[in-house]
């Protein structure tokens, strides 16, 4: 066995040794059960150190290319190739039929779901897109955040890349459960658990649920995300419609008399997708029919911190004297998404049995952004942005409106918010969701079709705008296209 090693190259020779004996058994130089020569004596005819075999040796056994007997040479053994990419690859594994049938229509929605993520940040003469209800990346406190993320390195050092606990940061739950307070929530940190956005919370609280013999509450229309999550965990939906005051309530409780259901999902503040706001008596009407019922509310607070219309009534939670209401939180609206941070706050014993279906799916939310985002909040950097982005989004959210007043056709009806990013607009007549797309992409403009808030495919009169990624150069002219199209709509 002839091997060439180069002692001028850079490259170390217990590599050179490995990659000349791979050659040789790729090109058959070396046959299937062939032996090897000893480490004693290879290390000998190459003049180096017998460690520098071994370890090629053992490598080279590693990759599959060796086999090693007791009291025996290192023999050649047959070994799989490396298997090479290529995108006309077929699959053993008819992956269609080896699915199970809820991930099969998972999969489909996801592929009906048509993208939403806009071409660059500034209109031109592709779709202007308003239907994004991620926040404007150009109001992003990258500065602030930059100097936080020094800070944990420089004085957290390796701590802040360890896992953390399974409910997360301590300091950041005792930090949120402060701010909860300013919402008239009053929790401790041992009732609040840290998630992956909002998102996973309610992934969690309908696992912690699920139930085949029980039907899911929810707003029609209601946030788009969480029905594929509730029919993929084996539950069925039951749709309470939303009026002009929020959740038809009489709808309600005639449901809960004939159904059994796990829990009821709302959004009172800014409702995702309307943008409605319930009064506090309707507050107080919704949580009286469900403690009548024991049926846990789980109320999503995900644009909580963007009341910039004045005042807003304070969460079902902040008068929840039974401990019903489950609470989500999230930083993904008001700050940066791609932090991934969220929290569910509830009753302790809720709260411990969604920590446990956590800790086996993913162990804990990451360490790093969470220490990092307790420094931003503790600093008071939020609370400045925050008052930044008031100011911006009631400038944004009256442009809107006043744009829409004028460029709209009068049989078209809209909602007016309060806060948040979204409004909800009403159609004469009903429309296929295919039908819309693609007579709004002739006028440039984007939207979310209403039939995607809609338990079951639907044709729709609705259609949701965000303003949430857009400036106001950019709703004006993309507002004034939507206002041309639905003139020839009409």
């Amino acid at each position: 066995m002839l091997l060439k090693i180069n002692r001028e190259s850079p490259k170390p020779v217990y590599k050179q040794i490995i990659e000349e004996i791979k050659a040789l058994i790729d090109h058959d130089a070396i046959g299937i059960d062939q032996p090897l020569p000893s480490t004693r004596i290879l290390a000998k005819k190459l003049g180096v150190n017998r460690t520098t075999v071994v370890r090629a040796y053992e490598e080279l056994q590693a990759l599959g290319y060796l086999q090693s007997r007791p009291g025996s040479y290192n023999r050649v053994q047959k070994r799989r190739k490396e298997a090479e990419y290529s995108p006309e690859r077929k699959s053993l594994i008819p992956w269609e039929k080896a699915a199970n049938n809820a991930s099969r229509e998972l999969y489909e929605l996801f592929l009906r779901y048509s993208p939403e993520r806009p071409v660059g940040s500034k209109f031109n003469d592709k779709a202007l897109n308003i239907s994004q209800l991620d926040p404007d990346p150009r109001l992003y406190p990258l500065a602030e955040f930059r100097r936080c993320l020094r800070h944990v390195i420089k004085v957290h050092g390796p701590e802040s890349l360890e896992y953390g606990t399974y409910k997360g940061y301590l300091p950041l739950r005792r930090l949120i459960a402060r701010r909860l307070r300013l919402h008239g929530i009053s929790v401790s940190e041992e009732e609040m658990l840290i998630t992956n956005g909002a998102q996973q919370a309610i992934d969690l609280v309908i696992r912690l649920f699920a139930d085949r013999t029980k039907k899911v509450a929810v707003e029609a229309p209601t946030y788009a995300n969480v029905l594929p999550l509730i029919q993929f965990n084996g539950q069925k939906v039951v749709s309470i419609p939303m009026r002009e005051d929020g959740m038809d309530l009489n709808t309600l409780e005639r449901v809960l008399a004939r159904e059994k259901v796990s829990f009821l999902y709302t959004i009172p503040n800014f409702q995702n997708p309307t943008g409605i706001t319930t009064s506090h008596q309707h507050r107080e009407r919704l949580l009286n029919i469900c403690s009548k019922h024991k049926i846990p509310i789980v109320e999503d607070g995900f644009e909580e911190d963007m009341k910039y219309f004045g005042k807003v009534p304070l969460p079902i939670k902040s008068i929840d004297d039974k401990n019903i209401v489950i609470y989500l939180g999230t930083f993904s609206k008001a700050l940066f998404p791609g932090l991934r941070i969220g929290w569910v706050t509830a009753h302790r014993e809720c709260i411990e049995r969604m920590t446990a279906i956590k800790r086996f799916s993913d162990l804990t939310s990451g360490n790093l952004v969470q220490m990092v985002l307790h420094d931003f909040l503790k600093r008071g950097y939020y609370d400045l942005h925050l008052k930044r982005l008031h100011r911006i989004f009631r400038s944004r959210m009256q442009l809107a409106l006043r744009t829409m007043e004028d460029c709209f056709p009068q049989t078209v009806q809209w909602t007016r918010p309060s806060g948040g990013y979204t409004i909800w607009v009403t159609m004469p007549r009903k429309f296929s969701e295919a039908e819309l797309h693609g007579f709004l992409s002739r006028y440039g403009v984007t939207v979310s079709p209403g039939s995607y808030y809609f338990p079951r495919t639907r044709t729709s009169a609705c259609f949701r705008i965000s303003i949430a990624r857009i400036d106001e150069a950019e709703i004006k002219e993309g507002i004034s296209r939507l206002g041309r199209a639905l003139h020839k709509l009409r």
